[in-house]
């Protein structure tokens, strides 16, 4: 397991980048990404996200900006409350400016929050 952090948009972006990638390369069993209030996970572009009513709709306004991410809840099973799944198909890049959009726009964190990456 590797962990990165960085607290910069910039660096942000490109450790998610990188992750998506390494995870895409290798086909390993994802990458967790968290901050101090959230976690997400991604893996076999999908993401899983855990969210009150409140995150939910800013969840909802952020997908109506990024149209190729849609709800897609697991086929063989019902999500628990509060845990969606997006599908995200999308290039790396595409997928860590939503992803940075989920943390601050959804999650409420500010410039410099903290992201923290752990590949598996």
């Amino acid at each position: 397991m590797t962990r990165f952090e960085a607290d910069e948009p910039r660096e942000r972006l490109g450790l998610v980048v990188d992750a998506i990638a390494a995870h895409r390369t290798r086909d390993s069993e994802g990458a967790v990404l968290e901050t101090d209030r959230a976690t997400v996970r991604y893996a076999d572009r999908t993401l899983r996200i855990e969210c009150d009513p409140d995150e939910r709709e800013r969840l909802n306004a952020l997908l109506a900006d990024f149209h190729v991410f849609k709800v897609a809840q697991p086929e063989t099973r019902k999500a628990p409350e509060g845990v969606v799944y997006l599908s995200a198909i999308a290039d790396p890049k595409h997928a860590a400016d939503f992803v940075e959009g989920l943390f601050r726009r959804v999650y409420g964190h500010g410039e410099g929050y903290e992201l923290r990456v752990v590949r598996v």
